[in-house]
């Protein structure tokens, strides 16, 4: 009723009230999404409903990204309708691949992906050339171009004569000028640089729909990058190597859903969470200046609601990380035109602005410094109840075997979601 020129609909249900809409603020965005992937984890333990029943919807395909990296450290299986996952998607891997050649010219698989991306001339035959070239020099091929780019290689010119010399001379020495500058620039610094020597956003960002939403998805990346100032590009690299190594997850797997507001139409879902709803994200700050604009994102906020069958979570944060540091933000404008007496809202929790954030959803129990036993084969199993000394019982979601230790998932019902290390837990298997 919120948008003008709406023709008045008069709504009911046979199901009965049931129960109210939870609002619920976050400190920041990473905060938020360890809340949903907690909250899940409660719910499926305490046999409220099926992983399967759960949907969590968002504005823009970039804020799958912390969503997709709360799942994977939680060792919980998702899907996504209507997208790749986040380091899947074509940007990403452009991106990515360019910097992991920065950092060793030697990555072969890297420089194929990248060396006619954007288009520069220089296609598949070239590259095959290319390749030969270096074999007979005994060079990787990105090594063979820093070479070129050098002046050691001028025989090259005459192999590669014309427009595909120049493409490959002009791209060697962007190569050569990125591999010398890594060491002192931090990984934000190094990804801008080589964005605005190849222009990708003029090559990503066509002006439609999909262009602007595959560079929201690089943005997104520069906002990851921002944090790894201090620890530098290859700890960035192996943190992205990290958490997009993920088996692909069958679409009808009963597991929770990951999807866009966009992608919601038609579907419903026993539980739904909506996640990042502050002013600048829902509605989007391309829309706020717009009338038509806002009441397309009004409807879209309403889809969302309306996916919900039994349970609706509505969740914002408070703060969002912003290239370091979190700055604060606005609830949507639209939470102001449900009813209070339909919401039910969580505590408010605060934060401090301008403050790098200290949350790590992949924390170890650390509350002992030393290991008490080696722990040599799998001892918990998912579904088996554990009691811990200090946070007392909870119920195992996945274990595995790494570096000598049997790393356990479990969520306690007073603490929620913990990844401890058996030989330092020191867990009780609680007789059935």
């Amino acid at each position: 009723d919120r948008n003008p020129h709406r023709t008045r609909k008069q709504l009911f249900t046979e199901r009965g009230e049931g129960q109210k809409v939870i609002l619920h603020p976050s400190p920041d965005d990473r905060v938020e999404a360890a809340y949903v992937v907690d909250t899940i984890a409660n719910m499926v333990a305490r046999g409220q409903a099926k992983p399967g029943d759960f949907a969590v919807m968002y504005r823009t395909n970039a804020q799958s990204r912390l969503l997709e990296e709360a799942f994977l450290h939680a060792s919980l299986p998702y899907k996504l309708v209507g997208a790749q996952r986040f380091y899947g998607r074509r940007e990403i891997k452009d991106i990515i691949a360019y910097l992991r050649l920065v950092h060793n010219p030697d990555d072969e698989f890297s420089l194929s992906r990248i060396l006619g991306v954007p288009p520069r001339g220089i296609g598949d035959k070239t590259y095959q050339l290319l390749r030969q070239q270096a074999q007979r020099q005994k060079l990787s091929t990105g090594r063979l171009l820093l070479e070129f780019a050098a002046g050691k290689l001028p025989q090259l010119k005459e192999v590669f004569p014309g427009r595909t010399g120049t493409s490959l001379s002009n791209f060697s020495l962007l190569l050569s000028s990125w591999h010398s500058q890594a060491p002192g620039l931090p990984p934000l610094s190094l990804m801008d640089r080589i964005i605005e020597d190849i222009n990708y956003h003029g090559y990503i960002n066509d002006g439609t729909d999909e262009g602007l939403e595959r560079w929201e998805n690089v943005m997104e990346l520069r906002r990851l990058a921002s944090e790894f100032t201090e620890t530098g590009l290859e700890m960035f690299l192996e943190r992205v190597a990290l958490v997009s190594d993920q088996d692909t997850v069958d679409t009808n797997a009963n597991v929770p859903t990951l999807l866009t507001l966009h992608a919601a139409k038609g579907l419903e879902f026993p539980v739904v969470f909506i996640v990042g709803l502050d002013d600048g994200t829902l509605p989007h700050q391309r829309a706020i200046e717009d009338d038509e604009e806002l009441m397309e994102e009004r409807r879209l906020f309403y889809v969302g609601i309306t996916r919900a069958q039994d349970r609706l979570f509505l969740v914002y944060p408070q703060h969002r990380s912003s290239y370091g540091y979190a700055e604060p933000v606005e609830p949507s404008r639209f939470l102001r035109d449900i009813t209070q007496e339909f919401l039910h809202e969580e505590g408010v929790v605060r934060n401090t602005v301008g403050k790098k954030s200290t949350f790590r959803p992949d924390r170890w129990d650390s509350s002992t410094s030393t290991r008490t036993q080696r722990v040599i084969q799998q001892q918990y199993s998912p579904g088996m109840r554990v009691i811990h000394p200090v946070w007392g019982e909870g119920m195992v979601l996945n274990s595995r075997l790494q570096d000598d230790d049997e790393i356990v998932d479990i969520y306690f019902e007073q603490m929620g979601l913990k990844r401890v290390a058996a030989s330092l837990a020191k867990l009780t298997v609680k007789d059935k």
